[in-house]
């Protein structure tokens, strides 16, 4: 195979990667959708299980693989302490990659922080933003979100994606030594 053709499978590859991250295809299960999971009340919501195929699931949580990231205000943190940090029902997270990406694109913005996270607008202005990071989410029970986790805001979608398109979970509390935190430069 020639150099023009193995840069050109290179290109296309890179492309298809590309269109996937911004496109996500969620497969929900027959007689399930969207719009009928997010009329659901909150605390009712149907597990992910419920309407996504198994290997969905599992390719979606295979993205973790690398690790899981989250943005929290640095005051959450003084205010509740680092010893257990998240929700018994569930933490949010994304994939470490794409927290990478997406710090990188942001280029210390909090308004496109905010945007591309589904964070309501403003909700930080003005406060320090740490960074979380988990080496090894799926020993915090790494899963698909319901919905249904407190955490859970008006802008959460059923999937596991982000407004945005970026992937979601969520991990069970993370115990101090299992994590690091760094501040995210903001302007």
């Amino acid at each position: 195979m020639s150099f023009k053709n193995i840069s050109f499978l290179i290109s296309f590859f890179a492309f298809l990667l590309q269109m996937q991250a911004q496109q996500p295809k969620i497969r929900y299960m027959c007689g399930h959708s969207a719009d009928a999971i997010l009329k659901t009340a909150k605390a009712e919501r149907p597990a992910p299980r419920a309407y996504l195929d198994t290997l969905y699931i599992r390719q979606h949580l295979d993205a973790f693989a690398f690790g899981a990231a989250y943005l929290v205000p640095k005051d959450v943190l003084d205010r509740f302490g680092r010893d257990l940090l998240g929700r018994a029902d569930g933490q949010f997270v994304m994939s470490k990659t794409e927290m990478d990406a997406l710090l990188k694109k942001a280029a210390s913005d909090l308004t496109v922080l905010e945007t591309e996270l589904g964070i309501p607008a403003g909700a930080w202005k003005g406060r320090a933003v740490v960074r979380i990071d988990v080496a090894n989410p799926r020993e915090l029970r790494l899963r698909m979100a319901s919905g249904n986790e407190a955490g859970a805001n008006e802008l959460w979608l059923p999937g596991g994606y982000l407004p945005r398109g970026y992937r979601e979970a969520v991990v069970d509390p993370i115990e101090k030594g299992r994590y690091s935190e760094s501040l995210v430069e903001l302007k």
